[in-house]
């Protein structure tokens, strides 16, 4: 995993770019790997390549020498909220993208347009007057340098700015900071990945940047590392997640599934059930990072994070095995004792209590995290997160045995219960009802007890816990997918609070599933064809070649 990114040969005039997705013999040599097949869909990109190409050179002139970077869109199919936690992520890559076309500049500039100009509008800074007064030289650094960033653009009211997300490269300037010096550059940007809709298009755009700046700049850079630099370099923007969305982009294959681990990173591929489509469903419900579901992303983390402080304080012994929430598995640990680890932590917490329940060489790093979210009413959800966070980690590690095994339905099954652990309502009768679900004393006394007995449905797996990040429209389209013959699985999309659900189906199941998806949610065919992408998986980010 350690090769490093294959730059662009040269950079082409975009008048020679033009010409060159004009000819047809280079669009099906150039594409079709990257697509495969499916004419349909290389024309579409081709178009979407030539519109941003022109806006370029309406802007800033044809004759400038350019270079093209993709980026498409991710949709995770197990191993939701745990790649931070050190757990696996299961994602394709589908056909959306975020597209930079970008020029080099001599000073340190990034003017930046969108094709869009009636979303985002045009953009200026200067790459040196963002950095930090010196070199960040840790993790907890550019976490508080970036929460006090953060802190500053919000009194402003610009903490919302799409050229945050471009601004990201502040953090690749600081990791090169004696060997490199990042020069600006112009740059148009389109997209199509739907956003706040969990498919990770402001990650597309954090990597679809990057991608510009070491083509322009001529860096060689290792992939893993590149990868890892978008994912802290995102924490700019005011988030704290990993960067298994920014792999899951950068190493996606054409007709495979990724299978990518993290803490150490490894990378291995599944091929994509023959047969099947991924349906992703927008719900039309916006859940953007840079409004308020921003703190609830960053509480659910705190809550992981919480729960391991207490745990590791109480037992100290466990330190040696366990430095991740991944590493509570079954592998690690035994079942019985899992359960009984749980028990210990308190179902509901306030942030008053931690300061009592914890020392204080651990206050420091609490009041950094309260920085970063609002308190919950009700206290952290401790129990219900730990729960889903070690069984998902646990469902998405087995991802490759289940298939091995032609075990699709089951994989499907798995989908069904993972979203259970962040649903919020379960429709019945077209009436949303609350969906009761608690990781208390005596949930946990039956698992211990069923663990005991060997008992299958103790399976650690087969736990949702309870994230909580759906929403009830979420609720509403994955409900009425699991009732659809052929529809083999269905659940949330990404990070949640709004976004997509995501469905595995049988390719002859697909018109079916549109029906009712027509029926119940969308119920209009303008609605249901804008609202709904039939997708296979496409190969990763990366530039568009001169030959």
């Amino acid at each position: 995993m350690s090769e490093g990114i294959a730059l662009p040969e040269k950079l082409l005039s975009v008048t020679s770019w033009v010409e060159r997705l004009k000819d047809s013999k280079y669009v099906k040599r150039a594409l079709e790997p990257i697509f495969g097949p499916y004419p349909e869909i290389i024309e579409e990109r081709r178009r979407k390549y030539l519109q941003t190409l022109q806006a370029f050179g309406g802007k800033f002139g044809f004759d400038r020498e350019v270079v093209v970077v993709r980026c498409p869109g991710r949709v995770n199919l197990m191993g939701r909220h745990v790649d931070h936690r050190g757990g696996f992520v299961n994602p394709i890559t589908f056909n959306r993208e975020i597209v930079i076309v970008a020029a080099p500049r001599e000073d340190f500039a990034v003017r930046t347009v969108n094709v869009e100009r009636n979303k985002y509008s045009e953009r200026e800074f200067n790459i040196s007057e963002e950095l930090p007064p010196k070199p960040i030289e840790s993790i907890e650094e550019w976490r508080e340098w970036t929460t006090k960033k953060f802190l500053e653009r919000k009194e402003r009211g610009i903490e919302s700015d799409w050229v945050n997300y471009i601004k990201t490269i502040v953090y690749l300037q600081n990791y090169f900071w004696d060997e490199h010096e990042i020069r600006g550059m112009d740059m148009v940007v389109y997209g199509d990945i739907p956003p706040g809709a969990g498919l990770s298009s402001s990650s597309a755009l954090v990597v679809a940047t990057y991608l510009a700046a070491i083509a322009l700049n001529r860096i060689n850079i290792g992939r893993q590392k590149f990868v890892e630099l978008c994912g802290v370099g995102e924490w700019y923007v005011g988030t704290r997640g990993g960067w298994g969305d920014h792999a899951a982009m950068l190493y996606g294959k054409q007709g495979k599934i990724s299978h990518i681990g993290f803490y150490p990173f490894r990378i291995s591929y599944i091929d994509f059930p023959k047969g099947c489509r991924v349906l992703i469903c927008n719900s039309f419900m916006k859940a953007s990072k840079t409004a308020g579901a921003r703190s609830i992303f960053n509480e659910r983390v705190s809550t992981y994070e919480i729960g391991m402080m207490i745990l590791l304080n109480k037992h100290p012994e466990l330190r040696d095995r366990v430095k991740l929430l991944r590493d509570i598995n079954t592998e690690n640990l035994s079942l019985e004792r899992i359960y009984s680890l749980l028990k210990e932590l308190p179902e509901r917490v306030r942030r008053e209590e931690l300061f009592k329940m914890l020392p204080p060489r651990l206050h420091k790093r609490l009041r950094q995290m309260f920085l970063e979210h609002e308190e919950p009413e009700e206290g952290y959800m401790v129990r219900n997160v730990v729960l889903f966070g070690i069984a998902e980690c646990e469902r998405s590690r087995l991802i490759p045995e289940i298939f091995a095994k032609g075990g699709v339905e089951e994989f499907g099954r798995l989908m069904n219960l993972s979203h259970d652990g962040d649903r919020v309502v379960k429709w019945v009768d077209s009436k949303p009802m609350k969906w009761k679900y608690d990781v208390t004393d005596q949930l946990l006394s039956e698992l211990i007890e069923k663990a005991r007995k060997g008992e299958a449905r103790a399976s650690l797996h087969l736990q949702p816990g309870a994230y909580r990040c759906s929403i009830p429209e979420i609720d509403l389209i994955v409900d009425t997918l699991q009732k659809v013959k052929g529809v083999l699985g269905a659940q949330l999309a990404g990070a949640g609070l709004g976004g997509c659900a995501i469905a595995l189906v049988e390719e002859d199941a697909v018109e079916k599933a549109l029906k009712a998806l027509k029926q119940r949610y969308y119920f209009t065919p303008e609605k249901l064809k804008k609202g709904v992408i039939v997708a296979m998986p496409i190969e990763g980010a990366g530039y568009l070649r001169v030959s």
